[in-house]
Formats: structure tokens, C-alpha cells, sequence
């Protein structure tokens, strides 16, 4: 039972995902929904974790957000006129949450050794 729960989040996800392919969607869209699907097995880990252990790991909201940036940059990319300003707002704020998640991985291995 206990092995069932470690994997229901990406069964849960990659269920949704099905759905959405199901009804044969253009390329833009699968990529887009494949980000999705990644954003949604993020979401679903750090609840799951959250639920088992009262506590939120700040590594899978960082994921997550980078996911969902990224598929914003793609939707901006391929939708609407190029605005260099937005891609570059879009890039710097990956390139921002980057570090934040080697800092959040970066102090929490230094709290585990110590």
C-alpha cells in the first residue's frame, strides 16, 4: 500500500496528460502540455510531501515555477509578436530562480552535514 502512494502523483499527472492527448492537439500544444504535465508532477510532489512530512520542500516550488516560465517563454514564443523586452524579462527570471534553487540546494546539503 505504502509503494501505491509513492507513485500515485505521476500516475495522477501522467493520467491528466492522456486526457489532453487524447484529443490530438497540434505540436506547439503537446509541448506546451508536456510543460504542463511537468508543472502538475511538481505541484502533486510537493503536496504529497507537504501531506507526509507537514512541511514544503521550497526545491519543488522552485521547479515548478521554472517549468511555468518556461512554458510562458514557449507561449510568448510562438504566439505573439516577438517582444525582446518580455523574452528578456522571461530569461532573467529563469536565470533568477536558477540561483535561487542552487541556493536552496546549496544550504540545505550544508545543514544536513553539519
Amino acid at each position: 500500500m505504502k509503494k501505491i502512494f509513492s507513485y500515485l502523483d505521476i500516475f495522477l499527472a501522467v493520467l491528466l496528460f492522456g486526457i489532453v492527448i487524447f484529443f490530438k492537439i497540434d505540436f506547439y500544444k503537446i509541448v506546451l502540455f508536456l510543460l504542463e504535465l511537468m508543472v502538475l508532477i511538481e505541484l502533486s510532489q510537493m503536496l504529497f510531501v507537504f501531506f507526509k512530512r507537514q512541511r514544503i520542500k521550497i526545491r519543488y516550488m522552485i521547479d515548478a515555477s521554472i517549468i511555468y516560465i518556461i512554458r510562458e517563454l514557449l507561449i510568448v514564443l510562438t504566439t505573439h509578436p516577438k517582444d525582446i523586452k518580455i523574452i528578456s524579462l522571461y530569461t532573467s527570471l529563469i536565470g533568477i530562480f536558477f540561483f535561487f534553487r542552487f541556493l536552496a540546494i546549496k544550504i540545505t546539503y550544508k545543514e544536513e552535514r553539519n
